[in-house]
């Protein structure tokens, strides 16, 4: 069943963030275990108190390899730089529909 990583937050630090997203494609797999299925800078919020202006949502094939890939010390060692560049951030797995 495919599993859905969404990523919510606002950019403070553009500089350290284009570190950190430099880094983010090889170490989260895009291309090979995960597809980039939006990367919206311009996020528009239609309900909720408070999501962020950007997001990211990223489609595996599983929550299983999901959670491997962002618990894996390749990523590890450089999510800490999306948390420093960013504030209000967010990460949410979701199971999607089976095909």
């Amino acid at each position: 069943m495919p599993a859905y990583l969404i990523v919510n937050y606002n950019v403070e630090n553009p500089e350290l963030y284009g570190e950190y997203a430099a880094a983010a494609a090889p170490a989260m797999k895009i291309g090979d275990a995960c597809k980039l299925l939006a990367l919206d800078p311009k996020t528009e919020q239609v309900e909720g108190e408070s999501a962020g202006h950007q997001t990211v949502v990223l489609q595996f094939d599983s929550k299983k390899q999901a959670r491997e890939i962002y618990e894996s010390g390749e990523y590890q060692a450089i999510v800490g730089k999306r948390f420093e560049a960013t504030s209000n951030h967010f990460a949410i797995l979701v199971d999607g529909i089976p095909g």
